[in-house]
């Protein structure tokens, strides 16, 4: 974010400390467990959330040369990512033409030309277009310009690769659905940076309860006791809605040392991570010179796949001094995402005992209201995508 945001937001923060608070909203929102157990609405949030949407499904340093391709099951549909001759990325069904079959098996590679289907060798080019038919005599009504690879609305913005992965959903403007947060990823630099390290963890909990656990900061003293409880601010945070988005400035304890300082020299993120949420499903931690990424995937109603990985600088790559840190950051945040993880597959496995109805957030459990109102927008129909849609044509 820029110099000025921060400004404000410190301010924000130590007008908390004085007061002995935190932001809270009216009042308390209350979310029906029947949201985390109920299969039709479940089926109708990959649906429309996850398939009609504009969903990161990769970062581009990933891909970072012509012919780099990479594949993905995103809630159960294969894709594949190639990125062209021109720099830009493609992004199709991974299923060939003639008889559906998986087209690229393996999970990433480069200086690919042209894919060649391991059924029967259809081939087609990195534009999707089928170049390739063995005995294709055997096809004389077939139009090949009618028989390319089944293409997804995808766009590259401020590193990160969006894939709509309903081929037959409206386009939606990219720019448009990320709104305030084009700024704030323009600053942040994540355009800049490489993936380091990813790893994936798997969770028996519905998608929205692993989510939870990252929205507020209520539970950090009793659950994060041993890891980042010494570290922040008790419940304490700066909460900014960025609809469907959303950012949470997590202050630490060391803030107050620069209160006498010149403004100008002020850093957020020398101390507080700040956490924000691109809706629907990933979670970016910016943390001093490197970025945290988790992505929570809809693996069933009652578990979720967690892809993750760290966003680093290129240019400290080969300094082991830098890699000991980020190593070490990394640690402890996998350590946090474990702690979490107990809470969410404990609350997961008690869902259906009838304990509760609803829960209740509380009113300094802001950003988690805000994440299920965007939720029930998107399925009631009440969101701005359609919106978002128009944009595009």
């Amino acid at each position: 974010m820029d110099h000025a945001t921060q400004v404000h937001l410190i301010d924000r923060v130590f007008d908390m400390i004085d007061r002995r608070t935190t932001e809270m909203d009216p009042a308390e929102y209350h979310n029906p467990v029947s949201r985390y157990i109920d299969p039709e609405r479940y089926k109708r949030e990959v649906e429309i959330i996850f398939r009609r949407n504009p969903i990161i499904v990769a970062h581009g340093s990933e891909l970072p040369k012509p012919g780099d391709y990479k594949t993905m099951d995103v809630t159960g549909v294969p894709i594949l990512l190639v990125r062209t001759q021109d720099g830009s990325v493609n992004a199709f069904l991974n299923a060939c033409r003639h008889r559906g079959t998986k087209l690229v098996w393996e999970e990433c590679g480069s200086h690919k030309r042209s894919f060649v289907c391991p059924y029967h060798a259809w081939t087609y080019g990195t534009d999707g277009k089928l170049v390739g038919v063995p005995a294709a005599e055997g096809f004389p009504n077939m139009k090949r310009e009618e028989m390319g690879l089944r293409r997804l609305h995808c766009a590259e913005r401020y590193g990160f690769v969006f894939v709509q992965v309903d081929p037959t959903a409206p386009k939606v403007d990219v720019d448009a659905w990320l709104g305030p947060m084009a700024h704030e990823l323009e600053h942040i630099g994540t355009a800049d940076y490489v993936v380091w390290r990813p790893a994936q963890l798997e969770k028996k909990t519905n998608w929205k309860l692993a989510l939870d656990t990252f929205l507020e900061n209520y539970h950090t003293r009793r659950t994060h006791t041993k890891t980042i409880w010494p570290v922040f601010l008790d419940n304490t945070a700066a909460f900014d809605r960025l609809s469907p988005h959303a950012r949470v400035v997590l202050p630490k304890r060391s803030i107050p040392e620069i209160r006498d300082q010149d403004r100008e020299t002020w850093n957020l993120r020398d101390h507080s991570t700040v956490l924000y949420t691109i809706f629907p499903n990933l979670m970016l931690a910016v943390l001093p010179d490197h970025c945290a990424i988790f992505q929570v995937w809809p693996d069933g109603i009652d578990n979720c796949k967690l892809p993750a990985y760290t966003l680093v600088p290129p240019k400290y790559l080969e300094s082991a001094t830098a890699q000991d840190i980020w190593s070490k950051s990394m640690h402890v945040v996998f350590e946090v995402t474990e702690e979490d993880s107990d809470r969410s597959e404990a609350i997961q496995a008690a869902l259906n005992s009838g304990a509760n109805d609803h829960f209740v957030f509380g009113r300094y459990e802001q950003a988690l209201a805000w994440f299920h109102q965007e939720v029930e927008a998107m399925l009631n129909g009440q969101a701005e995508w359609v919106r978002y849609a128009e944009a595009a044509e």
